[in-house]
């Protein structure tokens, strides 16, 4: 059960310490699925006020990292993408700065995969064949590779059964990997 009660300045402080950390978790999922920077910082702005707001639900011991992807897919589902630009923010340059500070913070150098990608020359073909996957796919993929969440989890951030996760996660590397034999076929990475 969500811990009610409590000082707002203890509420901000659980925040801080419990949400703020995955900043730059859904800054990559917002820009996967806004394709754009800056609708990306718009949608993680609405996802991050959202999730302030309704802190007192958020069940303590629980992934808030899920907890918080549920909030930024549903405001993406709810439509962000056409009010987006119609809604003005309250303090851009104070949220930009958290998430560059965020996204700045030293990882080490086995936990990022685009810079693994990077390393090996591929990065802009395995991209190319991420987006070019359906949406549905794409999304359970990034999910569960990219931001390492179960299917469980991923069961309830999309809100789809966990049999329905696992077929799109199936399916999905299945159409990546078909793309990416295709790329290596064609450059002469393998052989037929």
């Amino acid at each position: 059960m969500a811990q009610k009660g409590g000082t707002s300045g203890e509420q901000r402080r659980r925040f801080e310490e419990e949400a703020l950390p995955h900043l730059d978790a859904l800054y990559t999922m917002a820009v996967r699925l806004a394709r754009n920077p800056h609708d990306a910082s718009d949608l993680v702005q609405e996802t991050i006020l959202r999730a302030y707001r309704f802190f007192d639900r958020f069940e303590q011991g629980t992934n808030c990292r899920a907890w918080l992807l549920t909030i930024l897919f549903n405001n993406f589902r709810n439509g962000y993408r056409r009010s987006a630009r119609e809604q003005p923010a309250g303090s851009p340059e104070e949220f930009e700065r958290r998430i560059e500070a965020e996204s700045l913070r030293p990882d080490s150098p086995n936990s990022d995969p685009e810079a693994t990608l990077s390393e090996s020359g591929m990065e802009r073909e395995v991209e190319a064949a991420l987006d070019a996957l359906p949406a549905e796919f794409r999304e359970a993929l990034l999910l569960v590779d990219v931001q390492e969440l179960s299917y469980q989890e991923i069961s309830q951030v999309l809100n789809i059964p966990i049999g329905t996760v696992k077929s799109r996660v199936s399916r999905g590397r299945s159409l990546l990997r078909e793309a990416l034999t295709a790329y290596a076929k064609e450059r002469g990475i393998i052989r037929s």
